[in-house]
């Protein structure tokens, strides 16, 4: 059963259907996001480039997503959570904390602003989900100040998301996830009526339960649902839990890599968020 919704995703995706824009060019060149930083930026130009022709509706959120999409990936993946000057390890100039920060914070308010209702002309949960993503993401590399002052953002993002069409099933429950990952943070403690841990669990059992949005998948083939529960277990002193969950995620998401099932725009992202997990099981053994 799995197998074949995978197979039918492959048909979706961010190629999901005709357009009267082109999008072969920014597509082929998201599809090399994962060879090099340099690639990345490419193809977040090309989507760019697409959005600047003044596409409109579906048009504009496909070229918006694809623009969003890279600007994570780039953050995740060519960016670190050390900063540039510790002593050990030290993340290669422009690839710190410091980069980390202004890249999610310029994601969320600037880039995710194409995808506003006032351009749009209606609400979409893509533009909800990546932009309380990046604010959630810039979080990790801020002050407690800082936290505290977007909290407000990032919680409007989330409620107004997830009460919009589609915003509990867009990328496998993601407005959940991101919630889940907020309560579930145990930096998330000096924020006022924030940290709950045990509420974090029951939205990313939620999110792992969700419908396939139209062109997107279902919660379960989203390996970031399942990291995500795991770090929460940890966080609960469920430990014999999280190790089996995460030997679990580790075996069913390499399978999937290893037989080409799972779609483009999500394939690499899948590769770093298996790394996340190998380092999770690595601190229960």
């Amino acid at each position: 059963m799995v197998k074949k919704q995978l197979l039918a995703a492959l048909a979706l995706g961010m190629s999901m259907s005709a357009h009267a824009a082109d999008f072969s060019e920014a597509d082929a060149k998201f599809a090399l996001r994962d060879t090099s930083r340099a690639a990345t930026l490419e193809a977040r130009a090309a989507y760019k480039a697409i959005i600047d022709q003044g596409v409109t509706g579906e048009e504009l959120v496909r070229a918006g997503e694809g623009y969003l999409r890279a600007y994570i990936y780039e953050g995740v993946r060519y960016t670190s959570l050390v900063s540039e000057t510790a002593p050990v390890n030290p993340a290669p100039a422009g690839e710190g904390r410091e980069s980390r920060k202004a890249l999610f914070g310029e994601c969320w308010s600037k880039a995710a602003e194409t995808l506003a209702p006032a351009k749009l002309g209606f609400e979409s949960p893509v533009y909800y989900y990546f932009r309380a993503s990046c604010i959630a993401y810039e979080a990790e590399v801020s002050t407690a100040l800082e936290r505290l002052m977007n909290l407000v953002k990032l919680n409007k993002a989330l409620e107004t998301g997830l009460a919009t069409t589609g915003g509990d099933t867009f990328e496998g429950g993601g407005l959940m996830r991101v919630k889940a990952a907020v309560l579930g943070n145990p930096e998330a403690k000096g924020l006022p009526g924030v940290y709950n841990p045990k509420q974090a669990l029951v939205l990313i059992d939620q999110a792992l339960a969700s419908e396939a949005f139209p062109g997107n998948l279902e919660g379960v083939l989203f390996c970031e649902n399942f990291r995500r529960k795991i770090g929460i277990q940890i966080e609960l002193e469920a430990k014999a839990d999280a190790l089996a969950l995460a030997e679990q995620t580790l075996g069913d998401f390499q399978s999937y890599l290893d037989n080409g099932l799972l779609p483009e725009f999500i394939r690499a992202e899948t590769v770093e968020c298996l790394k996340t997990v190998a380092a999770q099981k690595d601190s229960l053994n």
